[in-house]
């Protein structure tokens, strides 16, 4: 759903959930805004990301630092998958309380605009993209649960279901987008959890307006790593379903592989079984680091696969299969743990 835009201000109605977290000077602070989209006619997707580092007192060597991401993939042609983050001291970090516009350098992100480049020695990516803001913020996890739980991370979507405009240009190439399929996050903690898959698609076969946002994590609190939480959403035929549970670690493990996630849920009205998964070759992998020092290895793709079994109750407690709806290559596709996959190479800095 579209709302109305100030052209001089790029206000959105959602705007103050995409807000700076960070007070100025704190350390023990991480922030990342992201956007990920895809040019469907050609396999291609792409991750952008916007972060803050402050790293904790510990880490008083390190000082706090912006970052600007950049990766894109390309499902015909792997090979040609990459990616290039550059670092930034904190004073080239900037943002604007009365409404949302943050910029690192010269990369920009507002309500409705994102803009930025990246060079290293081989390759050199930019952007320059408008999009629709939506009329309402996506939060994964309801607020009763998340006081229950006293997350050391918290996550939204202001724009959970958007389309992207504008042009991408890789090493030269402009690639144009129309009215592409995409979403942009908001993420920010003292840690991040030390597990979680992510799965996101807008884009699926025959089914516009269909959307699907699935994450599960598992986060550690006073040393003890607790039982994983699920929440999926699906937008289908005009109807909204939210499913959120907890599960079994062993159902987790179970159902959870590099680049592959099953899972099931079900509410009162429907029930749902899906399955993500994308080649190895299709992915990137991605070290980050914790304000306290301690990393986590991120597995992204952007041009997965996602398969969704619809189930309608029908008398009492039997379910009829109604339809199964895809998301080929489209599907977003991320899941990240404390030690490094060796199957799936690792993204270098600049």
């Amino acid at each position: 759903m579209a709302v109305s835009v100030d052209s001089r201000v790029s206000v959105a109605a959602n705007f103050a959930d995409n807000l700076c977290r960070w007070d100025g000077h704190s350390r023990g602070h991480y922030e990342v805004w992201f956007l990920t989209l895809n040019q469907r006619a050609h396999q291609r997707g792409f991750w952008f990301r916007y972060t803050l580092e402050a790293p904790h007192p510990e880490q008083a060597q390190l000082p706090p630092r912006a970052e600007l991401w950049a990766t894109v993939f390309d499902r015909t042609s792997p090979e040609q998958n990459f990616g290039i983050v550059c670092d930034y001291p904190v004073p080239a970090f900037g943002s604007e309380q009365s409404h949302f516009r943050l910029r690192i350098a010269e990369a920009l992100l507002t309500s409705d605009q994102a803009r930025g480049a990246v060079a290293n020695r081989d390759h050199r990516i930019s952007w320059d993209l408008r999009f629709t803001p939506n009329a309402t913020t996506y939060r994964h996890v309801p607020r009763a649960l998340g006081t229950l739980m006293r997350p050391s991370s918290f996550v939204c979507s202001p724009n959970l279901d958007t389309r992207f405009t504008g042009v991408v240009t890789i090493d030269g190439r402009e690639l144009e987008l129309e009215n592409e399929p995409g979403c942009q996050a908001h993420l920010w903690g003292s840690k991040h959890v030390d597990e979680w898959v992510w799965v996101h698609a807008n884009a699926f076969e025959h089914h516009e307006g269909t959307v699907f946002e699935g994450l599960g994590a598992r986060q550690r609190r006073a040393g003890t790593t607790l039982p994983p939480v699920q929440s999926l959403l699906l937008r289908h035929r005009g109807e909204e379903h939210h499913f959120v549970r907890l599960r079994f670690a062993e159902q987790w493990q179970s159902h959870l592989g590099t680049g592959f996630w099953s899972f099931s849920a079900r509410n009162t009205k429907v029930y749902i079984e899906g399955t993500a998964q994308c080649r190895l070759r299709d992915m990137v992998q991605v070290k980050y680091v914790d304000p306290d020092g301690e990393p986590l290895y991120c597995l992204n793709s952007e041009v997965a696969n996602l398969k969704l079994r619809i189930f309608r109750r029908t008398h009492g407690l039997r379910w009829r299969h109604s339809e199964t709806i895809n998301a080929h290559s489209t599907a977003h596709l991320e899941h990240a743990a404390r030690h490094q996959d060796e199957t799936v190479r690792l993204m270098a800095r600049s």
